[in-house]
């Protein structure tokens, strides 16, 4: 598995644009392990643009944050808050009609993308928030993964439980995208052959060197 440092993160080098940016969008997403039941993902939204007679002179448009927390026990949102520290039109965008509260008590795995759109979109709310949060909604899925589930099974599960551990992802993301199909995804050919090396290599790589040794 190939190692990186943080600097080389980024292709800025692959399918560049043609000119120099007039206008950039960016949204970071971080996540952390708060309790032994609580998830935080962090989602930031930052707009900028060139300015019209100084081409080296950025300007900030947008500047949206949004913080979600969500118990392991049972997915369910347990805080929600939206920070606004640039908005298009100040004293105007920043009074929203619906408030981040109407989060808490959504499960982060049952239609909730249907469900932002329902509270966030439209006149509702602001475009860019619900833009914002609908970019977070898959990183809840790999907060929760990386900050627990992998972590959980890299440290401390038996090697002899590596098949079901397998099965139970499986059974959680099968028909997700292409490598997951159950039909012919190259990853569900890989456990139904009992190759699960490929994804502990990726997930759980301690996990991978005790499967390792329990088949010698």
């Amino acid at each position: 598995m190939s190692e990186f440092n943080s600097s080389t993160f980024g292709a800025a080098h692959v399918l560049p644009l043609d000119n120099d940016s007039g206008y950039d969008r960016s949204i970071s997403i971080s996540s952390t392990r708060i309790s032994a039941n609580l998830i935080q993902v962090r989602g930031e939204l930052i707009d900028t643009r060139q300015d019209f007679e100084d081409p080296e002179k950025t300007i900030l448009v947008h500047n949206i944050v949004a913080r979600i927390t969500f118990q392991l026990s049972d997915n369910i949102i347990t805080a929600a808050e939206f920070g606004l520290p640039k908005m298009a039109f100040e004293g105007m965008c920043e009074k929203l009609p619906t408030s981040a509260d109407e989060l808490v008590g959504l499960n982060i795995f049952k239609s909730l993308s249907f469900k932002i759109r329902a509270l966030y979109a439209g006149p509702r709310s602001c475009f860019h928030l619900s833009s914002l949060l609908q970019a977070m909604l898959p990183s809840c899925s790999q907060a929760r993964c990386w900050n627990n589930d992998f972590k959980e099974m890299d440290e401390k599960l038996a090697s002899n439980l590596v098949p079901q551990a397998m099965d139970t992802m499986y059974e959680s993301v099968k028909n997700s995208c292409h490598a997951w199909s159950a039909k012919d995804g190259g990853i569900t050919q890989d456990f139904e052959a009992g190759n699960y090396a490929p994804m502990l290599e990726r997930t759980s790589p301690r996990l991978l060197g005790r499967w390792k040794q329990s088949q010698d």
